[in-house]
């Protein structure tokens, strides 16, 4: 056998080991995947299910999947608690608090983004610092500070409270956002004699549409699962959000364990349904400016 055909078999003789390992720490990769997958979705899928149970079969352990889906959990959580009301709170609190953070961390993150403004990296630093600082140490100044200006027990100061909260983060994903735009399109603008509010509500804002989404969805999420603030501020019936409620309906169906599942079930769902249908956004949001503070 010549030189060159020894070469070429050790070659070939590489490249299948190399293929053989690449392939088999695929598998590997993707089967620690669907064991996690598997580990998340369990619970979830085991509270979907029992929504649709009797009490008799919850409490029997009797089978995985209900032997008949039956709806008498879901009109439980709807009639016997009001839980309607409980979700128009949230929905208000949650998207109103989402747009106001959309808004207010526009109009700080694109002047430190793209404007000589005095300080402005002191600034970008003091704001992305919120993120750093734990949520629950707030707890007692926040608390004082809304009874001190009146607005425990109401919608619009939970609304505030969390647009405060959310700020540090909706400011740093913006901002890096911003900051990955190409200069020349404000360039263009400010030659055809667009204002700064021109540039940043109808050219920065609509080209910065998966990060607001990012930032949309975050919010919304995190806005819509806060339970502690809101339990500390809200003691009124008409003011609180779902969150609130489930902690009463433990006293309210007693035993009645497909209402509590069902209840439960209803308060998931609805973010869930928002992060499939615009995970996209959010995935692009995130990464597209990385690399940019």
């Amino acid at each position: 056998m010549s030189h060159a055909n020894l070469l070429s078999s050790e070659r070939k003789a590489w490249e299948t080991g190399r293929n053989r390992r690449l392939s088999v720490s695929t598998i590997v990769y993707y089967l620690i995947l669907l064991f996690f997958t598997a580990a998340l979705l369990l619970p979830v899928t085991w509270l979907i299910l029992a929504s649709f149970k009797t009490n008799a079969e919850i409490l029997s352990g009797s089978g995985f999947f209900p032997e008949q889906f039956r709806l008498e959990g879901y009109q439980d959580a709807i009639e016997g608690v009001a839980i309607g009301q409980f979700f128009l709170n949230s929905f208000i609190v949650s998207t109103s608090s989402t747009i106001l953070v959309i808004l207010v961390a526009s109009m700080a993150a694109y002047p430190l983004a793209r404007l000589l403004v005095p300080w402005r990296n002191t600034l970008t630093l003091i704001f992305a610092l919120g993120i750093v600082v734990p949520v629950t140490s707030l707890i007692v100044p926040e608390v004082f500070i809304m009874r001190w200006l009146h607005l425990n027990d109401t919608k619009h100061g939970l609304i505030l409270l969390y647009t405060a909260l959310y700020f540090p983060l909706s400011f740093v994903v913006l901002r890096a956002y911003f900051l990955s735009l190409p200069p020349e399109i404000e360039e263009a603008a400010l030659i055809d004699g667009a204002n700064y509010w021109t540039m940043l509500f109808r050219l920065i804002m609509p080209l910065s549409l998966p990060g607001i989404s990012t930032v949309g969805v975050l919010v919304f999420i995190f806005t819509w699962n806060e339970f502690l603030y809101a339990l500390l501020l809200i003691s009124s019936a008409e003011n609180r959000t779902v969150q609130i409620a489930i902690r009463f309906f433990k006293s309210t169906f007693d035993f009645n364990l497909r209402g509590m599942f069902a209840a439960i079930t209803l308060v998931m769902i609805l973010p869930i349904l928002v992060f499939i249908f615009l995970q996209e956004r959010v995935v692009s949001g995130l990464t597209a400016g990385a690399t940019k503070f």
